[in-house]
């Protein structure tokens, strides 16, 4: 399999990929719900590193759940923040990497319309494992349990004042702010891109 383009049953291409390989899960995703997470989790992959967003607005309004990185933690993952996360990105060892517009949330996996592409080539998974890598690089520390605690208690405070959805937009966001430009630096020859060596089938 070279590049496989996929716009359905999202849930499946995941839990698939991650059962033919676990020695490392590594994610890109801006949004994560715990029990979209769980489904990964239950394959037990051996090594796990998330970027995700640390906007506390996201957690205020339900699009991303603090559990879900609280279950993360436990799970023995490494975990950090971006500001303005949009890309969602999956992959799985060394043996196939996912691109899709899917989050990491039941909705996204089971029911909305999300396009996307398995890859399964060397160069493509290379290509891919560099983004992330260079993103990780960037992504500052890794979260600690007390970070999370604090947010959680900031959360639950900030909802039982009854604050309404925009109220929430003003809350901290701690994610780091990476350079939007993640290619190699200056005078260095352009990565490929993941799409770029791939014919379609």
């Amino acid at each position: 399999m070279t590049l496989r383009l996929v716009d359905a049953g999202w849930g499946d291409e995941l839990i698939a990929a991650l059962k033919a390989d676990v020695t490392e899960l590594r994610i890109a995703c801006p949004f994560i719900k715990q029990t979209a997470l769980g489904r990964l989790l239950a394959e037990a992959p051996r090594a796990i590193r998330v970027i995700t967003r640390f906007n506390m607005a996201d957690f205020a309004t339900g699009v991303s759940d603090i559990q879900a990185l609280r279950a993360l933690l436990d799970a023995g993952a490494q975990v950090r923040g971006i500001r303005h996360l949009h890309a969602k990105l999956y992959l799985f060892g060394q043996s196939r990497a996912v691109v899709t517009s899917a989050n990491l949330t039941t909705a996204a996996l089971d029911r909305n319309e999300e396009f996307g592409a398995v890859l399964g080539s060397a160069d493509d998974i290379a290509s891919c494992s560099a983004y992330f890598e260079r993103l990780w690089s960037r992504a500052g520390t890794n979260l600690s349990r007390g970070q999370l605690d604090d947010w959680e208690t900031a959360v639950t405070k900030h909802l039982a004042r009854g604050a309404r959805p925009a109220e929430s937009l003003a809350l901290p966001d701690f994610g780091v702010a990476v350079r939007s430009d993640l290619q190699p630096e200056s005078g260095a020859a352009p990565a490929a891109g993941p799409f770029e060596r791939s014919p379609l089938p």
